[in-house]
């Protein structure tokens, strides 16, 4: 392909003029009137959701919210060196923030259900893969709003960096007391709206809109990308911190997995009811839970099974009341119809 054809088909051309697209930007910054309800009412819908653990009602939060805009603006107004847009977009995050955790506070203290479902789990850790989706989001974002069309791209951005459930997740945390849930809600609320601002930031002077506001930026630049650099770095280490935490949690979970099966495939007559693995002061643990009574299973084959596998420690459980189960009953019929056959 020659070589002006392939920079036709990668070029980035603007469909609208720079102040339209500043006037697009500033607009979605307020929070007043329809965006503040709108707000309300989403962060009220993303809380039923993690609640109740829909993942539907929380996707369709996310599509109806309007947290992006004062973050974009923020990055803009720090791209171009606007101080009144930065201003505006702090006040306006300010209140947005304050707003969203209100809203979900009150919802979960009045809601009879307190358990922790597994949606709300999911937001209460960020991972570095969390970090990567806001910074392409933050890309996508300003892609959109420079775009003549840009509510399809904005709501699957909106999707796919999900603002709202973290806020909705931290003011899950206020209202149970649940320090855990409010610092890692707020954290992975925090390197979202942060990521999506770098990426809004590197576009826009990337798409030369610095140029159309400033003048001499380039000293003024490398100023910044070292200020974003530094900050992006301390930001990301607690997340491959989780990373890492995440990574070995499922590995634990697959070894664990594979340990069940070898056990099951040498020692077909165990009724293995449930196990767990979990890891204890830097050491792994498997627990195991059979449905045979300890009078008719081999306390030296449970031995046996426990050096199959070095690193992680077995530890055996009886189901309760299992005497009494009918299982244990024709296991002792078949343990003596046994016994009898080797006698003749």
């Amino acid at each position: 392909m020659p070589y002006h054809k392939l920079k036709r088909t990668l070029a980035l051309p603007r469909e609208e003029e720079e102040r339209f697209t500043f006037a697009e930007i500033e607009e979605g910054v307020y929070f007043r009137g329809h965006n503040l309800w709108l707000l309300v009412l989403s962060m009220a819908i993303a809380s039923i959701g993690l609640n109740i653990n829909s993942p539907a009602a929380v996707i369709g939060a996310m599509l109806i919210s309007p947290l992006m805009g004062p973050v974009v603006g923020l990055s803009f107004g720090l791209s171009i060196h606007n101080k009144n847009l930065v201003k505006l977009s702090l006040y306006n995050w300010v209140i947005m923030i304050v707003t969203g955790l209100v809203a979900s506070t009150i919802y979960f203290l009045i809601s009879p259900f307190h358990q922790e479902t597994s949606q709300l789990a999911a937001f209460k850790e960020a991972t570095i893969f969390d970090c990567l989706l806001a910074l392409f989001g933050g890309f996508a974002w300003f892609l959109g709003i420079i775009r003549k069309e840009a509510i399809k791209v904005i709501a699957g951005v909106a999707v796919a960096t999900a603002c709202i459930p973290p806020l909705c997740t931290a003011g899950y945390g206020i209202a149970n007391l649940n320090w855990d849930f409010f610092f890692g809600g707020m954290y992975y609320y925090l390197i979202n709206c942060f990521f999506i601002g770098v990426g809004t930031w590197i576009l826009s002077i990337v798409l030369g809109y610095q140029k159309y506001y400033l003048e001499k930026v380039e000293k003024r630049n490398k100023k910044d990308i070292l200020i974003i650099t530094i900050i992006s770095l301390l930001v990301l280490f607690p997340s491959i911190l989780l990373t890492q935490k995440k990574w070995n949690a499922e590995k634990l979970k697959s070894d664990a997995e594979e340990y069940i099966d070898t056990i099951q495939k040498q020692n077909p007559e165990l009724a293995i009811v449930n196990y767990k693995a979990e890891e204890e002061n830097g050491e792994k643990f498997l627990d195991i839970t059979i449905l045979n009574d300890q009078n008719f299973i081999d306390s030296q084959k449970l031995d046996a099974a426990d050096l199959l596998n070095k690193e992680i420690k077995l530890r055996w459980h009886y189901a309760p009341n299992s005497k009494a189960t009918e299982i244990n009953y024709l296991q002792q019929q078949i343990n003596e119809l046994k016994k009898e056959l080797e006698k003749k």
